[in-house]
């Protein structure tokens, strides 16, 4: 396992956001999440697939407000390195509790920096809701040069996550959704140079995500 210096490095770097879904329930929860995460080639240099595990104890206020604390590990390049992991998030429902659709924002962090917002929809459809979740993720900037460079290091990026999924309302409150992350950078920068040529890259990198919870 790296040390706890380079983990605090990828958490300032923000991180890809903890999977959510759109209903808010009220009371005491636990959920188990895993992330697969494609990757690219990026600066010359092949990458491996990233992996996101966690446990998430969270409280739902009535059905308007969730407050979480996903805690785990990042793995970055395949199950080689691994990074500590603590994101809280806060979820809030926009629409009516009366109405069979459901809209939440949700904004996720380490402490007090950001690392990405997200908006997510879904549609109650009885035993099951399907769901569509659009979020963006802050950028560390211009990484150091050093062997800790995550793919949320880069000059000038900008990173969005479209996904679609659907949560079931049944024993393990189980929930799963596919999508892609599109990043966008200039290539050749590192903090520190100056003057060099950049080239814009963009790479769309697909994922899965799957969570499964108790809760009362």
């Amino acid at each position: 396992m790296r040390p706890i210096l380079p983990a605090l490095a990828l958490a300032l770097a923000a991180c890809f956001p903890t999977f959510q879904t759109a209903r808010i329930d009220p009371g005491l929860h636990l959920d188990a999440g895993v992330t697969y995460l494609n990757d690219q080639p990026r600066n010359a240099e092949p990458q491996g697939n990233d992996y996101l595990a966690y446990l998430t104890p969270s409280v739902g206020f009535s059905d308007r407000v969730e407050i979480g604390l996903p805690v785990g590990f990042y793995y970055q390049d395949g199950l080689g390195d691994r990074y500590a992991l603590l994101m809280p998030y806060l979820k809030l429902a926009t629409l009516g509790p009366d109405s069979r659709d459901h809209l939440t924002v949700v904004a996720q962090g380490w402490l007090a920096l950001p690392a990405n917002l997200g908006l997510i929809y879904g549609r109650d459809m009885g035993d099951w809701e399907p769901q569509l979740r659009l979020s963006t993720i802050f950028s560390g900037g211009a990484a150091g040069d050093d062997q800790y460079v995550t793919r949320y290091q880069e000059h000038r990026q900008t990173m969005f996550a479209l996904a679609v999924g659907a949560s079931w309302k049944t024993a393990g409150r189980p929930a799963i959704e596919a999508g892609v992350l599109r990043n966008h950078y200039r290539e050749g920068a590192r903090f520190g140079d100056f003057g060099q040529q950049t080239l814009p890259r963009t790479h769309y990198d697909l994922f899965v995500a799957f969570r499964v919870g108790v809760g009362r």
